[in-house]
């Protein structure tokens, strides 16, 4: 049911004028944040002035609200791209250090691309795959028909995702010369590394470091971010870098993950309002910061988190 409907949708939205598609993304926007839970609301708020990205409260809770309006926004994207998919979405993005991945594809070694949950991930994915770079998504699987019509959508920008990788069909990949994408920016559970974020260590993906130390490949971290002046995503190539390899394995991978961590707290501090605050980031710092994660009890009552 949620896949017809989805498809059904997608083929409505393509039929309309372009200013409407992005009216209809505002209002869906606007409708997540009503629905959202509470308890979530208070969740994304408490995040946002405990990672002191503002120590005011009310600017705390406009921050939320537009990091869930703007996924409105993002679906429709998503849902256009039975309509972009052959160039169109050229028109849609400004490009910002693309040699480097040109570079790294021309050398032929692969390279690990690290990205986040902010802006358009979907589309950035996307474009990138179009443009022929050899990406190689690895994504979390959704639930029901959601799972079975993002994955053909991102088909249709030829893209190709997997849920797990064993680590020899990873080498195998980027023997071959493939980018592997990872998003980094969420609790990988008991998987991670205990690493400094905002201030509080807590659990961390090491794929990226562990990639890039054993094959001795470049990390790029690479970014989505829509400019309204230019009514355009810019997407933004930073340099490539390497894990850093010694005999202390442990050391090596704090110290790029160290890195890599720094480098997801300064793109968000600019584009707070991009970023899915909604997740709930520190569970395992939670544990020891009983609390402070939470939004203060004077905001408990306010019927804008209602």
């Amino acid at each position: 049911m949620g896949y017809t409907f989805l498809r059904c949708f997608s083929k409505f939205i393509c039929c309309l004028p372009h200013g409407l598609q992005y009216a209809i993304g505002g209002f869906l926007g606007r409708l997540m944040w009503c629905i959202l839970p509470p308890k979530r609301k208070r969740l994304a708020i408490g995040q946002i002035l405990f990672c002191k990205i503002t120590d005011d409260k009310k600017e705390a809770h406009r921050i939320a609200r537009a990091s869930v309006v703007r996924l409105g926004y993002m679906l429709i994207d998503v849902l256009r791209y039975p309509q972009i998919r052959n160039g169109a979405y050229k028109d849609m993005v400004e490009w910002h250090g693309r040699h480097y991945l040109d570079e790294a594809k021309a050398a032929g070694k692969g390279a690990v691309l690290t990205a986040l949950h902010s802006g358009n991930w979907e589309l950035l994915g996307g474009v990138l795959a179009s443009e022929g770079y050899p990406l190689i998504s690895v994504a979390m699987q959704q639930n029901g028909g959601a799972d079975r019509f993002i994955n053909d959508y991102r088909e249709l920008m030829h893209q190709h995702v997997t849920y797990k990788f064993s680590t020899r069909e990873l080498i195998k990949e980027l023997n071959a010369g493939s980018f592997m994408g990872l998003i980094m920016d969420q609790d990988p559970g008991d998987k991670g590394m205990l690493v400094p974020f905002f201030g509080y260590e807590t659990l961390t993906p090491v794929g990226p470091a562990a990639m890039s130390r054993m094959k001795g490949i470049p990390i790029m971290n690479v970014t989505i971010h829509y400019d309204p002046a230019k009514k355009k995503h810019v997407i933004i190539v930073n340099p490539p870098f390497y894990a850093e390899k010694t005999k202390d394995k442990k050391r090596d991978l704090l110290v790029t993950l160290t890195a890599l961590n720094e480098w997801l707290e300064d793109h968000i501090r600019r584009y707070p309002e991009d970023w899915f605050w909604m997740h709930n980031r520190w569970k395992w710092t939670r544990r020891y910061y009983q609390g402070k994660i939470e939004i203060p009890p004077d905001m408990m009552d306010d019927p804008r988190l209602k």
